[in-house]
C-alpha cells in the first residue's frame, strides 16, 4: 500500500471515528435524558424494595412453618411415649406430662406468631401487585411521552455497529504501529490527526504548503506532516 493509500486510509478511519464520536456522544445525552424521570425512578426504587421486603418475610414464613412442623412432630411423639408409660411410674408420667404441655404451649405461642407472618407475608404481597401495577402504567406513559427519543435511541445503536463494523474492516489492514500513532494522535490533536491539503494549504489549521513540501507529501515513502500543526498530510489525488 502507498503512503497516498495509506493516508487516505486514516483518512477515511478518522472520519468514522468523527462519526462513532458524534453518535456516542448523542447517545449518551440522550440515555441521561430517558434516565432522568423521577416518578419512573422513584417507583421502581419502592418496587425493588418491597419485592426484597417479601422475599424476606417469605422465608421467615417459611423457617416458622418448619418449625410449627417440628413442634407438631415432637409433640406427637411424645403424647404415644405418653400413652405408653406404665401409671406405677409417676415420676416419669409427671415429667412426661410437664414436657407436652410445655410443647404445646410452644405451639400455641408459634401459630400465633406464624398467622402474624402470614398477616405481613399477605400484605407485602398485595402492596407488590399494587406497586407492579403502576410502575407498568408509569413505564407505558414514559414510553409514550419518549416514543421519539426510544426511537432515536434505537437509530443511534444501529449507525454505532454499523460504524463499529466499517471501522474493523479499515483497521484489519493497517499495521498495529500506525494505529498507535493515529490513536495517540487523535487524543493529542482534538480528535484530528490527518489533515486534507486542499489549493495547497493544510485545511486544519490553513497553513500554505511549499511546493517542495506538496511533491514530498506525493512521492515520499513516508507519512508527512504539515509543519504547522503537525497533523498526517492527506493529499487527495
Amino acid at each position: 500500500m502507498s503512503t497516498t493509500q495509506l493516508a487516505a486510509r486514516l483518512f477515511q478511519l478518522q472520519e468514522l471515528d468523527l462519526d462513532l464520536d458524534r453518535v456516542k456522544a448523542e447517545l449518551q445525552s440522550l440515555q441521561q435524558s430517558l434516565q432522568n424521570n423521577y416518578k419512573l425512578r422513584k417507583l421502581q426504587s419502592e418496587q425493588q424494595s418491597i419485592a426484597q421486603q417479601l422475599q424476606a418475610s417469605l422465608q421467615t414464613q417459611r423457617e416458622a412453618e418448619w418449625h410449627l412442623e417440628d413442634l407438631t412432630k415432637r409433640i406427637e411423639a411424645q403424647e404415644q411415649r405418653l400413652n405408653s408409660v406404665s401409671l406405677s411410674n409417676a415420676r416419669d408420667l409427671q415429667a412426661l406430662q410437664q414436657e407436652v404441655q410445655q410443647l404445646r404451649a410452644q405451639h400455641a405461642r408459634q401459630e400465633e406468631s406464624l398467622r402474624e407472618i402470614v398477616d405481613v407475608t399477605e400484605s407485602l404481597k398485595e402492596t407488590s401487585e399494587r406497586q407492579a401495577r403502576e410502575l407498568e402504567q408509569a413505564q407505558e406513559s414514559w414510553s409514550r411521552d419518549n416514543s421519539t427519543e426510544l426511537t432515536r435511541q434505537q437509530q443511534l445503536e444501529t449507525q454505532r455497529t454499523n460504524l463499529d463494523q466499517q471501522r474493523s474492516l479499515i483497521t484489519s489492514v493497517l499495521e498495529t504501529d500506525l494505529l498507535e500513532r493515529y490513536t495517540l494522535m487523535r487524543r493529542t490533536k482534538q480528535g484530528r490527526a490527518i489533515s486534507r491539503v486542499e489549493q495547497s494549504s493544510c485545511q486544519w489549521c490553513l497553513a500554505v504548503l511549499a511546493p517542495s513540501e506538496l511533491q514530498e507529501a506525493l512521492r515520499s515513502p513516508e507519512l508527512q506532516v504539515c509543519t504547522n500543526c503537525g497533523r498526517i498530510l492527506y493529499y487527495e489525488l
